[in-house]
This record gives C-alpha cells, sequence and structure tokens, in this order.
C-alpha cells in the first residue's frame, strides 16, 4: 500500500512536472513594451528557447521588418505563417509583433496554445524609450514629431481590446521577474 501511494504521488508530480515543462508563453503588447526584453529573461530563467515572430518572418521572406511593412499582404501571410509555426512550439518563450495579436482570430490562437502575457505600456512610456530612433521603426519613419504621440495613442485605443484578451496582464515599468514567475503559477 505504502508503495502505491508513492507511485502515485510520483505520478501525479511528473505530471505538473511535465506540464511546466512544455510550455509555450507569448508576450504581446505594442512597440517598446519589454516583449523582447522579457521574453529573453524568462527563456533565460526557464531554460527555454526563446523567438521573436519578426525574426521569423524576416528569416522566412530574407526582406528586413520594414520592408515587409511595404507589401500588407505578404506581411500577413508571413505573420500567420510565423504564428502556426510558433504555435506547435515547446518550450519556448516568444515575443510577438505588436500587430499579431490583433489580426483574424489570432489571440485565441495564442490563447490556447500558450500562456499569454500582455505587457502594459503608457503612452509616456512608449515615447521615452522611442523618443531617439523614431526613424528606425518603419510605420513611424517620416511622422511629423508631433503627431506620434496622437498616432500612436490611436494605437494603443485599437489594439487594446485584443491585447487585453492576454491571460495576464500588467504594467511593464512594473514587472520583476519574482512578479512574472509568481504570475504565471497561477
Amino acid at each position: 500500500m505504502f508503495n502505491v501511494f508513492y507511485f502515485f504521488l510520483l505520478s501525479i508530480v511528473l505530471i505538473f512536472a511535465k506540464k511546466k515543462l512544455n510550455m509555450l508563453i507569448y508576450f504581446v503588447g505594442y512597440i517598446a513594451a519589454g516583449k523582447n526584453k522579457w521574453g529573453k529573461k524568462l527563456a533565460k530563467e526557464y531554460n527555454y528557447n526563446f523567438v521573436d515572430t519578426r525574426e521569423i518572418m524576416e528569416g522566412k521572406s530574407g526582406l528586413s521588418f520594414a520592408e515587409l511593412l511595404q507589401d500588407k499582404n505578404l506581411y500577413i501571410k508571413l505573420e500567420q505563417e510565423a504564428l502556426a509555426e510558433v504555435s506547435v512550439m515547446e518550450n519556448t518563450v516568444v515575443a510577438t509583433s505588436e500587430m499579431l495579436p490583433c489580426r483574424a482570430d489570432n489571440m485565441s490562437v495564442l490563447n490556447n496554445t500558450g500562456i499569454t502575457v500582455f505587457l502594459r505600456a503608457g503612452l509616456g512610456c512608449i515615447m521615452m524609450k522611442i523618443a531617439k530612433r523614431t526613424n528606425e521603426i518603419p510605420y513611424l519613419r517620416g511622422m511629423d514629431s508631433d503627431f506620434i504621440p496622437d498616432f500612436i495613442k490611436m494605437e494603443l485605443d485599437n489594439r487594446k481590446q485584443f491585447y487585453q484578451q492576454a491571460k495576464i496582464n500588467y504594467l511593464a515599468r512594473e514587472l520583476t521577474m519574482d512578479k512574472l514567475l509568481e504570475l504565471l503559477k497561477k
């Protein structure tokens, strides 16, 4: 009887360990929210792989992200291919492009195949992070600097309905690794 109990207990532990070991974690949010930063840190903490859907898209096409944005149909096609590729990965942390969760049924796919983490970043935080590199961001390049905050606010408002479907929703500037690990355990 004693051995049966320990066998049962060990089986339960292994089931939960396997569940943890085969996680897929997605970071969603707007540009400069910290998806890559936190994704890489978490991947290192869990000893997982880290992938960025933008890099997958660039690799498949041989084009830069800026070039991809010039062809909306190609961009969306590659975005869907990247989603199909990452959604079957295991032991992986994924930084999604800021637009990926906002198309079709993508947020449902993310939620059904892994744990989604929405890193909320306010307009002020985003502006501070991108202030010196707006010319590196394809859709902001050449935009009147006075209009950029209004444009980003509009984008944040439009995307919020998708991002807020994430299983975890947390203010990026207040996130710590301990807090992130705690949120993921729930």
